[in-house]
């Protein structure tokens, strides 16, 4: 335990040690856990102290799908749902049936899996999501609105997965469907695109991609497009969000064609959907500019 007096400096930097979520605010009683393994998707972290600084450095491990405590034969029902055509009614029913964080957390965890391992569906699952969110008959969890329940627990999904890339990316070569900085940013576009989950942590993580500095790591190619699948996915949203990080769509498109200047991105494929996020910072990020297909122009064989 650290002492008290460091308590208020303390801060969940995980990245670049700058001050993101005081401890105060922080999820910490929520699924932040310094525990080997976690269930009902919730995430494991590794906890590294420095006291002589007062800092914690968090390393999460995304996801832990250990579902069974939710409810019984919550792994194999979950995946039975998310294997339908259309997993919305199947996965409000489970719900209906166990109205509880834990239930909420699995499903979550669940989704992200499937997304991920499948992301050519990840629209489609979103918008599953978005149908169990909005359903006249979606239950309360311990008095919170689903929508609410869904906002935290996603927020809490972008941050471990965005952050458990960062730590993983350094070891992970070439550019293919599986890299997890890519599928990150695709979840995490479909979240703000659809109302799911938005977070200062997602647009920071966009923006920072987009930076030429030294004092973090060199940008990639990896970064760069995966700061283009979140703007062709909900540019007319995040461009809201982002006030503190950039003040216009212009100076978006400024940040993009300096990355393309400088020949971060060199995959064709790539550079097809930088351009067309630079067409899409110049016209403004107009909503009908939007695209729901971007993973599929990014990898064309995935369709």
């Amino acid at each position: 335990m650290l002492p008290s007096r460091h308590l208020n400096s303390i801060s969940l930097s995980l990245r670049r040690g700058k001050l993101r979520t005081p401890l105060s605010t922080a999820p910490w009683n929520r699924t932040w856990r310094a525990t080997p393994q976690l269930g009902a998707g919730a995430f494991a972290i590794g906890l590294r102290t420095r006291l002589s600084t007062g800092t914690f450095h968090l390393q999460p491990h995304f996801p832990s799908l250990m579902s069974e405590d939710a409810f019984p034969n919550a792994e194999q029902l979950f995946r039975a749902a998310f294997a339908l055509p259309d997993p919305a009614p199947a996965l409000l029913e489970l719900l209906k049936a166990h109205p509880t964080r834990s239930a909420v957390m699995g499903l979550l965890a669940h989704y992200a899996e499937v997304a991920q391992a499948n992301p050519s569906r990840a629209n489609a699952l979103a918008l599953a999501l978005v149908a169990v969110r909005d359903s006249p008959d979606a239950p309360l969890i311990h008095g919170d609105s689903l929508a609410g329940q869904f906002y935290h627990e996603l927020v809490d999904i972008h941050r471990c997965s965005f952050d458990d890339a960062d730590n993983t990316h350094q070891h992970h070569k070439g550019f293919d469907p599986t890299d997890a900085f890519l599928l990150s940013s695709l979840l995490s576009g479909l979240s703000i695109k659809y109302d799911l989950a938005d977070s200062s942590d997602q647009c920071l993580y966009l923006w920072e991609s987009l930076e030429d500095t030294d004092d973090w790591q060199p940008t990639s190619e990896v970064r760069v497009v995966g700061a283009c699948i979140q703007l062709l996915t909900s540019g007319s949203i995040i461009i809201q969000l982002s006030k503190p990080y950039v003040q216009s769509a212009n100076e978006a498109a400024a940040k993009l064609k300096a990355r393309k200047s400088k020949g971060v991105v060199k995959d064709s494929n790539a550079l097809r959907v930088l351009e067309l996020a630079i067409s899409h910072a110049e016209s403004g990020f107009k909503k009908e500019n939007d695209l729901d297909n971007v993973w599929e122009l990014l990898f064309p064989s995935q369709r």
